[in-house]
């Protein structure tokens, strides 16, 4: 695929992309950072907090998406991008701890329903197996945008000052109202909506394949958190290598997806192979887990060898992961009822962002062991999705046509 797609609504959509994904960047090193380090909250505070405002939003994506299918995903789409910038700028200014769980509970609920908004605009702009490729480009457009966020994020927590970050983080609220702009060039309504009779809005419940291939996506999915929470933690916090080594990682995570996440996603339009690369997702991160368990032990040299082996693990994890979800979740989804299906696999990932704060503040940021039971999860979840498929394939190809 070309580094731009033509002029059209895919264009727009990847300039779009490309701007979130840039405060997307600032915002992973540096935002647990910040409600520590200058709001005042303790960790324990930021993870209950997040937790909860996880628990309480994470069912908000599949009614959005039900929205997003109704009204347009281009409509709902900007105004959720509009909503997370005030809400971001308004974080600068909150010490209260009320106040932050308010504001990151309206904050999580707008990304799940973007989440659901953006997959049925990818759904919009392509067809079929199209729409998997599309998917995996707009996720290496994602990390080449994380990297050049990342980068800048660097400064900040190489200053460690209040200033610094309460800029970092004005600067990363601003890239969500920019985002939106580009939005004017993509449809209102979604082509298939004005084809395909409205599906009935609980219509995925009754899909059993897919509500399963979404939970484990969704424990999968838990790399994400990993990075974004427990690494900056358990860096600064629990080892001897430093401070700036957190946004090296980051990095070094994205610049690998750049260049291997369209090989690594190879074939995942189909769904034996999607699935397969679930499970070789769940063992690379389990080999993740095992070697960062012992780097809170060891000598600077020696933690910081381990941890970037370990980023590169933790990387291919998500690579796999990646490739996997998009398949499945694209593919196995009716034509219709893209908002919909796509607003209830953004439930898995939801339900993770939820409760990984609290998880893995008890097993990653508490002793070796934990990192090991995480790993565990991983592989026996990557497990399960060859045995889900395979073992459901001929129902779930009748359910699909329903």
């Amino acid at each position: 695929m070309k580094l731009l797609p033509p002029p059209g609504p895919k264009r727009w959509l990847v300039v779009s992309w490309l701007i979130k994904n840039v405060g997307s960047g600032l915002y992973l090193p540096t935002s647990t950072l910040y409600f520590t380090r200058v709001a005042g909250f303790g960790v324990h505070e930021v993870a209950l907090g997040l937790t909860v405002a996880g628990l309480v939003t994470f069912a908000g994506s599949l009614p959005l998406g039900v929205l997003a299918d109704r009204f347009g995903p281009r409509r709902l789409y900007t105004m959720l991008l509009t909503t997370q910038f005030i809400v971001l700028a308004g974080l600068a200014l909150v010490r209260s701890f009320p106040f932050f769980f308010c504001a990151i509970t309206v904050f999580l609920l707008a990304e799940q329903g973007s989440t659901a908004a953006r997959g049925a605009l990818v759904a919009t702009v392509g067809e079929g197996s199209e729409r998997v490729q599309f998917r995996v480009y707009l996720r290496i457009v994602a990390s080449i945008a994380v990297t050049i966020g990342a980068g800048l994020a660097a400064l900040a927590i190489q200053a460690d000052t209040t200033a610094a970050y309460t800029v970092l983080l004005l600067v990363t609220a601003t890239t969500y109202l920019a985002a939106a702009a580009p939005l004017r060039g993509l449809p209102l309504e979604t082509p298939a909506g004005s084809t395909t009779p409205r599906s009935r809005p609980t219509r995925v419940f009754r899909d059993g394949r897919y509500v399963v291939i979404t939970f484990i996506c969704g424990v999968l999915s838990l790399h994400a958190q990993v990075l974004s929470f427990a690494v900056p933690l358990w860096v600064t916090g629990h080892t001897t290598a430093p401070p700036v080594l957190v946004s090296v990682l980051v990095v070094v995570n994205t610049v690998l997806v750049i260049f291997l996440q369209a090989r690594a996603s190879k074939g995942a339009e189909d769904n034996p192979t999607a699935a397969r690369l679930c499970r070789c997702a769940g063992l690379a991160l389990l080999a993740a887990c095992c070697v960062v368990a012992p780097t809170g032990s060891l000598p600077q040299w020696h933690a910081v060898a381990l941890l970037l082996i370990f980023a590169v693990l933790l990387t291919a994890g998500e690579l796999w992961t990646s490739g996997g979800s998009f398949g499945l979740s694209f593919t196995l989804a009716p034509d219709g009822a893209h908002g919909q299906y796509q607003g209830f696999f953004a439930l898995g990932r939801g339900l993770a962002t939820a409760v990984a704060p609290g998880l893995l503040t008890v097993l990653c940021l508490g002793s070796g062991y934990g990192w090991l039971i995480l790993g565990l999860c991983f592989a026996g979840a990557g497990a399960l999705a060859p045995l889900v498929v395979t073992g459901t394939r001929s129902a779930g190809r009748q359910d699909t046509r329903s």
